[in-house]
């Protein structure tokens, strides 16, 4: 597996966990958006690192 479908796998994966969030009942609002924001900073920090690489990565 080369960087580009790494980075790839882990944006999919935090796409999928923000929905997940999102969905859950048993989940406060104010715990969902803390999730969410941190989730936020994750995908941010993948993208950022495809960018440092110039690796053009599929929007998740």
């Amino acid at each position: 597996m080369n960087y580009r479908e790494d980075l790839e796998i882990k944006l999919q994966k935090v796409t999928l966990a923000m929905q997940e969030v999102v969905e859950d009942i048993y989940i406060t609002d104010q715990e969902k958006q803390r999730i969410i924001g941190k989730l936020i900073d994750f995908k941010q920090a993948i993208i950022s690192k495809g960018i440092e690489l110039n690796i053009e990565l599929e929007a998740a």
